[in-house]
């Protein structure tokens, strides 16, 4: 199993030794079943030490995803300026995808991309709202070139979703297939998807 940009805490002091712990507990509990208790806990330290860096539960979750979202677009930054073509462009973020469930404890991709209601709208649309930036920037990495903004984020959301639920079922199968085999076959579909759809809008 690689090892994830997604899981491995970041050198920001406690910070970011906070944040680590909550993302664990989130993941595993998500957001209604964790409490601060629990994240002091597992981070080692008071309860009053946590509340002076975050004041509410809610305040905390907006932070593991922001942090989350902003690990995920540095590291499409690195890809970007890696690939060679548009065809491993794609490969790569496949395989970034594919990482994040290989690597992350529980399930911290759907934990971000599948944020449930948490009874706090302010919350939830600051979410919403990191989540539809990142979307965005994963579209202009993908499609440099494409000047439809609705099209080509649409295509973003869908690979997100589907790299991550073939990831998962890939796991829970037990590998059937090489990963490179099942890397390939998504990118390939992606790929073929664009081109049909940039056909059909042309003709």
């Amino acid at each position: 199993m690689s090892t994830s940009f997604a899981t491995a805490p970041r050198n920001r002091g406690r910070r970011g030794r906070l944040l680590t712990a909550a993302r664990t507990v989130f993941t595993a509990h998500g957001f209604h079943g964790a409490n601060m208790d629990t994240v002091s806990a597992v981070a080692d330290v008071t309860k009053p030490v946590l509340y002076r860096h975050f004041s509410t539960k809610s305040e905390l979750y907006l932070a593991v995803i922001l942090d989350y979202l902003d690990e995920l677009a540095d590291t499409l930054r690195d890809v970007r300026d890696e690939t060679t073509s548009d065809f491993d462009r794609v490969r790569r973020t496949v395989t970034l995808l594919f990482d994040l469930v290989e690597s992350s404890p529980h399930s911290t991709p759907e934990l971000v991309f599948g944020a449930a209601a948490i009874g706090d709208p302010a919350v939830e649309s600051r979410i919403a709202a990191a989540i539809a930036e990142f979307v965005a920037t994963l579209a202009t990495h993908l499609h440099p070139d494409d000047v439809g903004r609705h099209r080509t984020r649409l295509l973003a959301f869908g690979l997100i979703g589907a790299t991550l639920a073939a990831a998962g079922e890939w796991h829970r199968m037990r590998q059937p297939i090489p990963r490179q085999s099942a890397l390939e076959a998504i990118a390939g579909w992606y790929c073929s998807g664009v081109r049909e759809t940039k056909s059909v809008g042309t003709a």
